[in-house]
């Protein structure tokens, strides 16, 4: 018999792991779940033995009680993780895979790990390249815990792009920032015409989101964009907030209480397959 396939968001957090699980049902999206367990403060800095042992336990739990067909999304902070942008000369007309070693090349010039320590992968917009790269070692981690506990992961991504996934949904206008905060960090990703603009940062110098709208730099406009603030945390400078719900037109659970822990992983939840322009130069 035909199971509907479930899409499982996992986000790790500095004291929490999220899981969201949601289906769709031709054009609507059902909430499905919302868990949550606590994991030890700056787990990142114990063995990769112990954080491994405890991540496991947690997602074989989840894995028993989710359905058996169901895909799983996960994301790395924006910390973790290395970007640049190459714009290409305009003479330059290469299709792949020529390209791709094209870019190559110029990823080896440009970041400060050697290529063949990280997988990198790229996106070409109008004559740009937005290129990420990612410790190898990092993936692999991440792909043999979730083999191990029974998932099937399917995508990872970089925790400040995924709020636009959710917003997208939601109904919020793609010109626009967003900014999240959550368990002592801020996340914001810029307008669509700006892909490479977006971070992460801890709240220790800033607290509010006065602070923070410095930092959200506009390129190539005269007229700022709108800012969308989505957090458990009221901002009263916020001129536009917006919840994780409004991604969804239904949901038979009980929500929890701080919402916006979920965000990220009820992004990835959302996420929709890499376009034809997501490619890779490593891996």
């Amino acid at each position: 018999m035909y199971s509907q396939l479930w899409h499982v968001g996992i986000d790790l957090c500095q004291t929490t792991i999220q899981l969201v699980a949601a289906r769709r049902s031709r054009k609507h999206w059902h909430l499905c779940e919302c868990w949550q367990h606590p994991i030890p403060n700056q787990i990142s800095d114990l063995s990769e033995n112990k954080k491994r042992a405890i991540l496991l336990d947690i997602l074989v739990q989840w894995r028993r009680k989710l359905p058996k067909n169901c895909q799983v999304s996960i994301a790395f902070p924006s910390l973790r993780t290395i970007k640049q942008q190459i714009t290409l000369p305009e003479q330059l007309t290469l299709q792949q895979p020529e390209l791709g070693w094209y870019l190559r090349a110029q990823a080896e010039k440009l970041f400060p790990l050697s290529i063949e320590e990280l997988t990198i992968d790229y996106r070409v917009i109008n004559r740009s390249a937005y290129l990420n790269g990612v410790r190898r070692s990092e993936i692999l981690f991440w792909q043999e815990l979730f083999q191990n506990s029974g998932f099937i992961l399917t995508a990872i991504d970089v925790a400040p792009c995924v709020l636009r996934y959710l917003a997208r949904l939601a109904g919020l206008p793609d010109e626009s920032w967003l900014v999240h905060y959550r368990q002592g960090e801020w996340l914001w990703s810029g307008p669509i015409s700006q892909p490479a603009n977006y971070n992460q940062i801890q709240d220790s110098d800033i607290t509010t989101l006065n602070q923070l709208l410095p930092l959200l730099t506009e390129t190539n406009t005269s007229q700022p964009h709108p800012v969308y603030y989505i957090g458990d945390d009221h901002q009263s400078q916020a001129k536009h907030s917006w919840n994780l719900l409004q991604a969804f037109q239904r949901y038979s659970i009980k929500l929890p209480h701080q919402l916006g822990d979920y965000v990220i992983a009820a992004g990835l939840a959302l996420r929709q397959k890499d376009n034809e322009g997501d490619k890779y130069v490593s891996g």
